[in-house]
């Protein structure tokens, strides 16, 4: 579709081309700022709709257990941050608030998102606390029409929360199709990546800064974080910087799908 960067523009009210700093890069810095929030802002949108804010525990025989194994004087203290207490059970609710948010403030009557469920189903939690439609497109089927169990829940998950659930096969029919809806209907596009989400995010990374300290009087050692597009790992390292843990490692852990596959390809 060659109206996709029009398209783009409209939905989101940012030319992303403007941080291209040449071939291959990027001023990220530069995006970031333009969601226009503070930490302190995106906390005070998040606790509007009940986001945010969630207990952290000790795993304790996990605790016991490596301190057990592990070399002598080594050992960590495991912890463990409960995100499934946020609305609609995922952590995906931080990124979907400030999008809808920032969708109801600029006039936007709606939101599309492109996900295979959780996020959709934060978008569409997040939409009707705010009282805006929500299109929820996923890529849920392979090539005979087989479905991916798991994503078909999500999407039953994304109607009891008032979305409109559009699914498709997996390949490039879901981009056609989601910038086509955006077109159609003047939605606000939810994406996992814009600014706005990611800034939703760094809440993450701060809560658990200020968790640990209050709890063991210094900064975690390490944050071990969920890595698949790379949203989650970049907002949440971006929140712990900024509450001041320019020493705790960072770390990314992806699942291993070398030996899964979508349905039956």
């Amino acid at each position: 579709m060659a109206r996709n960067n029009e398209i783009m523009l409209r939905s989101v009210g940012m030319d992303y081309s403007k941080f291209n700093t040449g071939k291959i890069a990027f001023d990220y810095e530069g995006m970031m700022a333009q969601a226009g929030y503070s930490l302190d802002e995106v906390i005070r949108i998040q606790g509007e709709t009940g986001v945010g804010n969630t207990p952290i525990y000790e795993l304790r025989n996990l605790t016991e257990l490596v301190r057990r194994t592990a070399p002598r004087g080594k050992g960590a203290r495991i912890l463990i941050k409960d995100e499934a207490a946020n609305p609609s059970g995922s952590f995906k609710a931080r990124r979907a608030s400030v999008s809808v948010y920032h969708a109801k403030k600029l006039g936007y009557k709606g939101l599309i998102s492109a996900t295979s469920g959780n996020y959709g189903a934060a978008v569409a939690s997040q939409a009707a606390k705010k009282g805006l439609g929500c299109i929820v497109v996923q890529e849920v089927f392979d090539s005979r029409g087989i479905g991916q169990p798991e994503i078909l829940e999500k999407g039953r998950a994304c109607e009891a929360y008032g979305a409109e659930v559009v699914q498709l096969t997996v390949g490039p029919e879901l981009f056609y199709v989601f910038l086509r809806l955006l077109e159609e209907t003047g939605y606000f596009n939810a994406s996992l990546y814009t600014p706005f989400a990611i800034s939703g995010i760094e809440t993450l990374g701060s809560e658990v800064a200020g968790q640990i300290r209050e709890k063991y009087g210094q900064d975690p050692d390490a944050v071990i974080i969920t890595h698949a597009g790379g949203g989650n790992v970049t907002g949440t390292a971006r929140g712990l910087l900024k509450a001041g843990c320019k020493n705790t490692k960072v770390i990314g852990a992806s699942v291993d799908l070398s030996g899964l596959h979508m349905a039956s390809d």
